[in-house]
């Protein structure tokens, strides 16, 4: 993921790498006074103000974290980190369980990876769903929330009974009973699978009833298979 650098700013860069080489944390405050050092033995013409607003510049643009001697590219060349990122990258919308068990992962070990992601804006979060959950800048946030639902399996029990009743509408309480699911549940679910055009509602005579929305039906058969439980 390169970054646009201006010439002063790769200067910059280069003598920061150098510093954390010595096993030092990036501190703001710390490293200003090595750099400038350095630029008046090497009779670089850029003031303390200049490598201020540069090193401003770097951590603003996530390359540099305070605190961290990690550097933007140091971060995925840890293989377990590289495989958390690439497991968020192909799952929008994962969560701390689902990626433990999926990669067979401590709870510990995923915890301090996403963490170093999240401070180096690798990954993004949000709550969802009474979960935090993962995705990168290449996703909407529809296509998060929408791939974090079609692996819940109760969102998947609802889908695969509207799949195998299409012509028919249910009510909240019908689907509910019919499932076996908590009224709030059910709620919960048909409203959010609602917000990202999964379902859609309509008014037959006093009811209120659901249906799965066509495209989302042409996408299920376009896979050529069933919507897996």
């Amino acid at each position: 993921m390169p970054v646009a650098l201006t010439d002063q700013e790769k200067i910059v860069l280069n003598v920061v790498r150098e510093y954390l080489d010595k096993n030092r944390y990036f501190n703001m405050k710390k490293i200003l006074p090595f750099i400038s050092f350095r630029f008046k033995l090497a009779k670089i013409n850029i003031n303390q103000t200049g490598i201020g607003k540069i090193l401003k510049s770097l951590v603003e643009k996530n390359l540099f974290v305070d605190g961290s001697k990690l550097n933007q590219e140091d971060i995925l060349n840890n293989s377990k980190r590289h495989q958390i990122y690439q497991f968020i990258l192909n799952n929008p919308g994962a969560y701390l369980n689902r990626i433990m068990l999926s990669l067979e992962l401590a709870n510990h070990i995923v915890v301090w990876h996403v963490e170093i992601l999240l401070k180096f804006n690798l990954i993004q979060k949000i709550p969802f769903d009474n979960k935090e959950i993962f995705f990168t800048k290449e996703h909407t946030l529809e296509s998060v929330k929408k791939n974090y639902l079609l692996t819940n399996a109760k969102v998947k029990r609802i889908i695969n009974f509207l799949l195998a009743n299409t012509s028919v509408g249910f009510t909240k309480t019908h689907l509910g009973e019919l499932l076996k699911m908590h009224p709030n549940t059910i709620t919960k679910y048909l409203d959010a699978l609602e917000e990202i055009n999964v379902v859609y509602k309509q008014q037959n005579l006093k009811k209120i009833e659901y249906y799965l929305n066509q495209e989302f039906i042409n996408f299920i058969n376009s896979k050529n298979t069933k919507f897996k439980k």
